[in-house]
């Protein structure tokens, strides 16, 4: 994060940015307020043009003070570096070029992470309630990669680059009976929406979006083999995930095609397919863990919004 320590947040408004692997969001918030104000989506085309774009949002609203970005790649000493796309953000030069009191930058999954105190269990569906043990989580989502967190007692966010690690990739083939093993290095290779599309890809002589997979599974038997290969998949790797990190407090899926997919889940089998091959010890505390989808929509605004407000509410 970069701010002037004189900076006081009373009566003035945030400008939300969250630039992801396919589209970029934006909102306006007053500090303080949990409402996003002329919430949009866009192509990131506009990226080409990005400083523009920010000015027009300044010059438009002058009680605009503050900038909050939400970005798809890891932070680096106040910047990132988008893992998909070539851009580039930096909270120092966003401050000398433009009129603002302060910057902060954060991975979007962490953004999403200070957001998880905010959906509520009414607003979520649950795989499997467990029973708490521990105040660490993990939230996560499939899209044009796969992005990860872990939030510590509600306030502590680490954003990680899971999705580019390899483990369990290889052990997961032969038991899913995919071939094109070069199509698939990395574990957002396989669990994202190019991951779901790949799979299809496998069965198929004509390739899909995952958005026409998710639209065909009852139309098309490719479609529905995919898509049931996909959440054994991600079962099978949220178990690997579970011990790992140990999110006693519960995994959370967030995220337009986790949403899209839910009507697909089979709790019982998801479940299964959590557990399988897991000593009854590691079976029994895996069983602990609170699994959920968020159902909130523009989860990166919102997670921005909130970690701004717990900023603010320090500094005032």
């Amino acid at each position: 994060m970069v701010i002037d320590p004189t900076v006081a947040f009373i009566n003035s408004r945030v400008l939300l940015v969250d630039i992801g692997g396919t589209n970029i969001r934006t909102a306006s918030a007053d500090i303080g307020s949990s409402e996003l104000i002329n919430a949009s989506k866009n192509n990131l085309d506009c990226l080409g043009s990005f400083d523009d774009m920010l000015q027009e949002f300044l010059d438009k609203d002058a009680s605009i003070k503050h900038l909050v970005f939400s970005v798809a790649g890891p932070k680096l000493h106040n910047s990132i570096e988008m893992t998909n796309r070539e851009f580039k953000i930096d909270a120092v030069n966003i401050l000398k070029k433009f009129p603002v009191d302060s910057c902060y930058i954060l991975n979007d999954w962490e953004s999403i992470g200070h957001g998880l105190s905010l959906f509520k269990k009414d607003k979520m569906s649950f795989i499997n309630s467990g029973n708490p043990f521990n105040e660490t989580a993990l939230i996560l989502g499939p899209g044009t990669g796969l992005g990860a967190a872990q939030v510590i007692q509600g306030n502590i966010v680490l954003p990680t680059e899971i999705g580019n690690s390899s483990f369990a990739i290889q052990d997961l083939f032969s038991e899913l009976g995919l071939s094109k093993k070069h199509d698939f290095n990395v574990i957002e290779d396989l669990i994202s929406g190019g991951g779901l599309a790949r799979i299809y890809s496998e069965f198929a002589d004509i390739d899909k979006s995952p958005e026409e997979i998710v639209a065909t599974y009852h139309s098309d038997e490719f479609s529905q083999k995919s898509i049931d290969i996909f959440l054994k998949s991600l079962a099978q790797i949220l178990s690997e995930f579970a011990l790992a990190y140990m999110p006693g407090k519960g995994i959370y899926l967030a995220g337009g095609l986790m949403r899209s997919l839910n009507e697909f889940i089979d709790t019982d089998v998801f479940l299964k397919n959590f557990l399988i091959n897991r000593k009854s010890m590691h079976a029994d505390v895996l069983k602990q863990i609170p699994l959920a989808l968020i159902n909130q929509e523009m989860t990166c605004l919102h997670g921005s919004l909130n970690f701004i407000n717990k900023i603010s509410q320090n500094r005032n």
